[in-house]
C-alpha cells in the first residue's frame, strides 16, 4: 500500500501541470504467469504454483482545472484481471480506485494548503471472495511549500490525515488510523535550457494502526525456535506502528536513470508481526531503435523479521498490493511504441524472486504480457 499512503503527498509536491483538462486512457492485453495465485511453495505448504493465462483490461479518466482560487485534480479508474483457469477463479478481481485533490495558494505568498481523498475497492467477479481484495478509503490536509526558483523545483509538502483499511479475506486484518508524511522535492542540478537535471526526492512516513483483531502472545517454551503452532491469542487488540523512510535520486537527459532505498519498519505488539523491510529500486528509460522506448526497472528487497518468522501468511509481505504490484525482488522490462498521437503498443516481461528472505520456502514468479494502450 505504499502507492495509496503516499500518492497524494507525491502529486501535491509535483504540482497540477503539464496535463491537459481532461484525459482518458483505456488499455488492454494479454499475459502468460506462471504463478498467477502468487503462492509460496517449500517445506510444510502444500500449494503449488498454478501457472495460467490473463486477460487485463483497463480504464482510467484524469481531469484537472482551476476552481474557486486553486486547483483541483480528480482521477477514477477500473483495472480488471481474468485468469483462464478454473482452480484460480479467486484471481479474477477488479479493482476500483479514486483519488481527488485540491490545492489553493495563500496570497502573496509561496505557500498552498488544500486536501485529498482516495479510495480503493478491489471486488472479486466471479467468486464471494476474491484474492486478495481490499477496500481502502481515506482523507489528508495537504500543505505545500514552493521554494522553486528559475524552473528549478524546490518543494516540501506535509500531509496529515486517517485511513480505513478492510481485508475481505480475513477481517482480523482490518485497520484504521492516523497518518503524517512529509515530502521535500529539489533539483540538485540543471543547466541552462533545462535539457538535463538531477533531482532529488525524500519522504517520511509514520501511520498508527488499530486492528479489529487481537494480538497474539509468544506461548512457545523456553529455548524453543518462533513458530506459529505455539503462538496464543491475547484479550489486547492488535496495534501496529508503520514507519519508512525513502529516498530516490533521478537523471534526466538523452535517457532518464533513477534510483532508490526505502526503509519500512513495523513495530507491533502482536508477536510474529513485526517487520524491518530494505528496498532498493534502480530503472533506466530510454529511447530504442525503430521508434522504440524501454525501461528496465530492478528492485532487491529483504525482509526481517525481529521476533523471528512464526506467521506463515502472505499479508505481511505482500502488505495488500495492488493488482499490478509485488513486494518482492523483481527484475522488469517494458517495451512500448507510438502507433498513432492516440495508440501505442507495449509489451512487458517480468521475473520476482524472494531474495534474501529468512523463509526456508521459494516464491518463483514469472510473467510476460503484450498490449495496447489508447490515450486522448
Amino acid at each position: 500500500m505504499r502507492r495509496v499512503a503516499c500518492g497524494l503527498v507525491i502529486v501535491a509536491s509535483t504540482g497540477f501541470a503539464n496535463a491537459g483538462p481532461w484525459t482518458v486512457t483505456v488499455e488492454g492485453g494479454g499475459e502468460a504467469d506462471t504463478n498467477v495465485q502468487r503462492v509460496e511453495t517449500g517445506p510444510g505448504l502444500t500449494t503449488n504454483r498454478v501457472a495460467a493465462g490473463v486477460v487485463r483490461l483497463g480504464a482510467k479518466v484524469d481531469h484537472r482545472a482551476k476552481a474557486f482560487g486553486g486547483s483541483y485534480a480528480f482521477v477514477i479508474g477500473a483495472l480488471s484481471r481474468l485468469v483462464t483457469d478454473p482452480e484460480a477463479s479467486t484471481e479474477n478481481v477488479t479493482l476500483f480506485t479514486g483519488e481527488l485533490r485540491y490545492l489553493r495558494p495563500l496570497e502573496q505568498r509561496r505557500v498552498s494548503f488544500g486536501v485529498g481523498l482516495i479510495a480503493a475497492d478491489a471486488q472479486p467477479i466471479t467468486d464471494d471472495v476474491g484474492a486478495r481484495t481490499f477496500r481502502n478509503l481515506g482523507a489528508d490536509g495537504l500543505l505545500v511549500f514552493d521554494g522553486s526558483d528559475d524552473g528549478k523545483a524546490r518543494n516540501l509538502t506535509f500531509g496529515f490525515g486517517v485511513r480505513d483499511f478492510a481485508y475481505k479475506q480475513n477481517h482480523d486484518f482490518d485497520w484504521r488510523g492516523p497518518i503524517a508524511i512529509a515530502r521535500l522535492d529539489l533539483t540538485l542540478w540543471q543547466p541552462s535550457g533545462g535539457t538535463r537535471s538531477v533531482e532529488l526526492a525524500t519522504y517520511v512516513m509514520f501511520e498508527s494502526r488499530s486492528y479489529a483483531g487481537s494480538a497474539l502472545a509468544n506461548a512457545c517454551p523456553p529455548g524453543a525456535p518462533p513458530s506459529d503452532n505455539c503462538s496464543a491469542g491475547t484479550v489486547f487488540q492488535r496495534r501496529d506502528r508503520v514507519q519508512r523512510v525513502g529516498v530516490e535520486l533521478t537523471w534526466t537527459g538523452s535517457f532518464v536513470a533513477a534510483a532508490g532505498y526505502q526503509l519500512t519498519a513495523i513495530d507491533s505488539n502482536s508477536y510474529g508481526q513485526s517487520l524491518l523491510r530494505h528496498k532498493g529500486t534502480a530503472s533506466v528509460t530510454r529511447s530504442l531503435p525503430l521508434g522504440l522506448y524501454g525501461t528496465a526497472l530492478a528492485t532487491l528487497q529483504i525482509d526481517q523479521y525481529p521476533d523471528g518468522l512464526v506467521i506463515k501468511t502472505d499479508l505481511q509481505r505482500s502488505e495488500f498490493t495492488s493488482l499490478d504490484d509485488e513486494n518482492r525482488s523483481s527484475v522488469q522490462i517494458r517495451i512500448g511504441r507510438e502507433v498513432s498521437s492516440a495508440w501505442s503498443i507495449e509489451g512487458r516481461a517480468a521475473i520476482w524472486r524472494n531474495l534474501g528472505s529468512e523463509m526456508e520456502t521459494s516464491f518463483r514468479r514469472a510473467s510476460l504480457y503484450a498490449g495496447a494502450v489508447y490515450s486522448r
